[in-house]
């Protein structure tokens, strides 16, 4: 990383958009892990549960941050945190109808700087059932 690049890190595309697939995050914890056989991230049910990727943002920009999950109605209403280096941002999960229909949830926007950094995506708290099952974290790039 001498030239203050990371192998592993996901960039944004010549549109500005990042796609942070759950196949590359890394977890921490207790329960969560990536299910390949779903793709996704599962079961978020402990809330010290992390799930993190490593971004490299060519220059400070802001973008909006869309989360695709399945929840179902026990589910929805908790909360999670999106965190990257300066910056953090609070949503909340809205059921899908179940944990077998996936929707993209836009979670707001967050300021990014130029760099190498990592993204958390946490719960905000203790959960009622389980936060979600994730599949994909998107940044847009804010025009």
């Amino acid at each position: 990383m001498a030239d203050g690049r990371a192998d592993n890190a996901r960039q944004p595309d010549a549109d500005g958009v990042l796609v942070l697939p759950a196949s590359v995050a890394k977890t921490y914890g207790q329960k969560l892990a990536y299910r390949p056989s779903l793709n996704v991230l599962a079961p978020w049910r402990i809330e010290t549960d992390v799930a993190e990727w490593t971004l490299q943002i060519p220059a400070d920009a802001e973008y909006e941050v869309l989360v695709t999950l399945a929840a179902d109605d026990a589910s929805a209403g908790d909360s999670y945190v999106i965190e990257a280096e300066s910056t953090s941002l609070k949503s909340t999960v809205k059921s899908t109808g179940g944990y077998e229909s996936f929707a993209e949830q836009s979670a707001g926007t967050i300021k990014l700087k130029a760099g190498v950094q990592k993204l958390l995506l946490r719960p905000d708290g203790a959960l009622k059932q389980e936060l979600a099952d994730v599949r994909a974290v998107k940044l847009k790039k804010v025009k």
